[in-house]
């Protein structure tokens, strides 16, 4: 069995400018997350995926809609990672700073992201819980956050593939178990 993790097309909205408050930051992502693709060319691994489940935003929607001719799934599952807002009024960064703000608190386990924290590991358990009862090869339509944790996932239940840090988009990275 094999499960292929693929990381949506490239998004159409480019990154903030200048030195944005965290309120400006949180419409960016409301904007980023209903944004349309640049739809290309794709690397399926050279494997006939037989199911395919998908995230349900936009862009993923559309990554396997364009890719998977055959039925799909749409779960709020795959979704990708929304860090809790900081509450900082009109503080400005630049983006360069919220980025490593955010993976500082993150990373360090700080109190305003643990239901974040909590959420991912809850959905990722359950992704990874039906993807080992699958018995086809399935294809996986989601985000560059959500991937790294379902890749570790997956490796720590015996599936055999590469480590993900930052997945390139519409590349399809697989995931082996023999059984």
């Amino acid at each position: 069995m094999r499960i292929g993790l693929l990381r949506h097309f490239p998004v159409q909205q480019p990154f903030p400018t200048g030195w944005p408050t965290a309120g400006e930051l949180e419409t960016w992502l409301d904007q980023y997350d209903v944004a349309a693709v640049t739809i290309g060319a794709a690397d399926l691994a050279g494997v006939s995926w037989q199911v395919c489940l998908a995230s349900d935003l936009p862009r993923a929607r559309t990554t396997a809609q364009t890719l998977f001719p055959g039925e799909r799934e749409h779960t709020p599952l795959l979704r990708e990672i929304r860090f809790t807002p900081f509450r900082t009024g009109n503080l400005r960064l630049p983006m360069w700073a919220w980025w490593w703000l955010l993976r500082f608190a993150w990373m360090s386990r700080h109190p305003s992201q643990r239901a974040c924290r909590q959420d991912i590991a809850q959905r990722v358990q359950n992704m990874a819980d039906r993807l080992c009862a699958a018995e086809q090869d399935t294809l996986v339509v989601s985000h560059a956050g959500l991937m790294a944790f379902l890749s570790a996932e997956l490796r720590r239940r015996g599936f055999t593939g590469p480590k993900l840090r930052l997945a390139d988009h519409a590349r399809c990275y697989v995931y082996e178990k023999t059984i």
